[in-house]
């Protein structure tokens, strides 16, 4: 009976030790309900030539858009409307570096596929620039203008926040589980709404809210005019717009979205 007793209470200490061990293994097995991590799906060569061959022909098409409104939010968002047509089908129709990098923040585009967007706007908004100037004879680009502090502050608020909206706006209407309209024609005329009514709120900068715009008709106008005076606050339409359009995919998906799934 001793001799039993003892087997048994030692079946119960090696029980009790290797419980911890147990724990340990059922620790590394990997959770089959975990939810797996969103990957932007891989481009061919093709798809980036493409990409980049109708980015460059839409950036340009705005581009000259933006030259030829002589400042008309309602050409301006024609414009915009015609650019996205042209390319949505291919690209998705960004004609905006600010565009392209929330959603790169946003997950949906590698950083390599980024960076074809980036090249291809910028040459865009140069070559449109070009194109402005053989036909309608004007060389422009968006302008601080004034140096105050006061001044620059209120240009940068204003093209980050007017960037953030009109990025807002996009974001609601390409998700699907946002969209406001599956009609294409109507998807576009509401994204170019959002641009008329953001550049409402930047109007102290002019409501460039493109880095694309901001830097490519600058680059053309200090190049062509031989005046790099042109580029001192070329950073203004640049980085502002980029940080709003990160704050407007921050917002979407850690706010918006989750108070409409509740």
């Amino acid at each position: 009976m001793e001799q039993s007793k003892q087997i048994q209470e030692n079946d119960e200490h090696q029980n009790i030790v290797q419980q911890p061990q147990t724990h340990l293994i059922e620790l590394d097995v990997e959770d089959p309900h975990q939810v797996p991590v969103k990957r932007p799906a891989p481009k061919t060569f093709g798809d980036l030539t493409i990409i980049f061959i109708f980015e460059t022909i839409g950036t340009g098409l705005f581009a000259y858009g933006i030259v030829a409104s002589n400042g008309s939010d309602i050409l301006i968002a024609a414009y915009l409307y015609a650019a996205i047509f042209l390319t949505c089908k291919f690209t998705g129709g960004h004609v905006n570096p600010a565009v392209s990098f929330s959603f790169y923040c946003d997950d949906t585009i590698s950083s390599w596929t980024l960076r074809i967007y980036w090249t291809a706007q910028l040459l865009g908004a140069v070559g449109g620039a070009w194109i402005a100037y053989l036909i309608l004879g004007v060389v422009t680009s968006p302008s601080i203008k004034s140096t105050n502090i006061e001044w620059m502050l209120a240009d940068l608020c204003g093209e980050a926040f007017g960037t953030f909206m009109f990025v807002l706006f996009i974001h609601i209407q390409v998700h699907e589980q946002t969209r406001q309209t599956n009609n294409d024609i109507a998807g576009i005329a509401w994204i170019a709404l959002a641009l008329f009514f953001s550049r409402q709120l930047s109007s102290h900068s002019g409501g460039c809210l493109n880095p694309a715009m901001g830097v490519g008709l600058e680059l053309f106008e200090a190049f062509w005019l031989n005046d790099t005076t042109k580029l001192a606050n070329f950073w203004v339409f640049l980085f502002a717009p980029l940080f709003g359009a990160y704050m407007a995919s921050i917002f979407y998906n850690s706010i918006y979205l989750p108070l409409l799934k509740k």
